[in-house]
């Protein structure tokens, strides 16, 4: 699929690496959350806070060498391991190095969790928001300005993604803990007959919106409920003065997005698993 022209103000690397981008602004964001740790080298970049779900740990911007590749990979993990932490994202993004990281991260016990996830970006200025009127009768949605509208997130998120209570739980008590209103990114929960069944978080970062966690519970799929979460954020970004959104996409996502306008830079950001083999799931709350 071609570039529009409206993206030739954005070099083509920017445009490749403008999901990743956003995404590591986002973590080190997360340093202003109580006990956070934010490490950033030329080689590694890897977070901290003290929250369950995996994205407040993570290894990311990898740029290492063949023969310090396995060496990192066991350091960094001693590091975490040292923090009793049970779970860790590791991002590889289209310039990470070396080659063969993934399998190398595999070696030492990480699982893949997200393999080649399309990275992809908008003109917001494009976007079309009549598609936010293509939803069922009942449906409203609505940036999280409370309590209550926070711990609507937290089951909308549990229930979309199907995880544990912790894992939406997670976002919930770190953005309470920041203060809705102080915390760097916002949250979007969209609600039919008043049960949260769509979750977004956008972000503002690496110069562009950015906006993950997207999801749908499943029964409500195929509505324009995930078309309408996704494209209410990004409105509001562009609103703020915003010009363009990127974000990586699951494969039943994707039609979503281009539908709304996103295009497919050609790169790809993978995330890699490791768990704590001495933890139980059980344990986690």
């Amino acid at each position: 699929m071609a570039i529009p022209v409206a993206f030739s103000t954005l070099t083509e690397q920017q445009r490749r690496m403008s999901a990743a981008e956003n995404l590591f602004a986002l973590f080190r964001s997360m340093q202003a959350l109580p006990d956070a740790e934010l490490v950033e080298r030329d080689d590694l970049s890897f977070h901290w806070a003290p929250y369950t779900n995996s994205m407040f740990h993570g290894a990311w911007r990898p740029r290492l060498t063949r023969e310090s590749a396995d060496r990192t990979i066991a350091e960094t993990i001693a590091w975490y391991r040292a923090r009793s932490t049970p779970l860790i994202f590791w991002f590889i993004d289209e310039e990470a190095t070396p080659g063969d990281l993934a399998e190398r991260l595999q070696a030492q016990g990480c699982i893949p969790f997200e393999v080649d996830a399309p990275c992809m970006v908008a003109d917001l200025q494009q976007l079309d928001p009549d598609l936010l009127n293509r939803v069922p009768a009942g449906f409203h949605l609505e940036q999280v300005s409370d309590a209550a509208g926070l711990h609507a997130f937290h089951q909308g998120f549990t229930d979309a993604y199907q995880l544990p209570d912790w894992a939406g739980k997670s976002w919930e008590d770190a953005t309470t803990d920041l203060g809705i209103s102080g915390a760097p990114w916002s949250m979007y929960v969209g609600r039919l007959d008043e049960r949260p069944v769509a979750i977004n978080i956008l972000m503002l970062g690496g110069g562009v919106a950015g906006v993950f966690g997207v999801g749908t519970v499943a029964e409500y799929r195929g509505r324009g409920i995930g078309a309408a979460i996704t494209l209410q954020p990004l409105l509001d970004a562009r609103d703020a003065g915003m010009r363009y959104g990127a974000l990586f996409s699951s494969e039943l996502g994707k039609p979503v997005y281009e539908r709304l306008g996103f295009v497919d830079t050609g790169a790809r950001l993978s995330r890699y698993l490791w768990i704590d083999p001495t933890i139980s799931f059980a344990d986690l709350g």
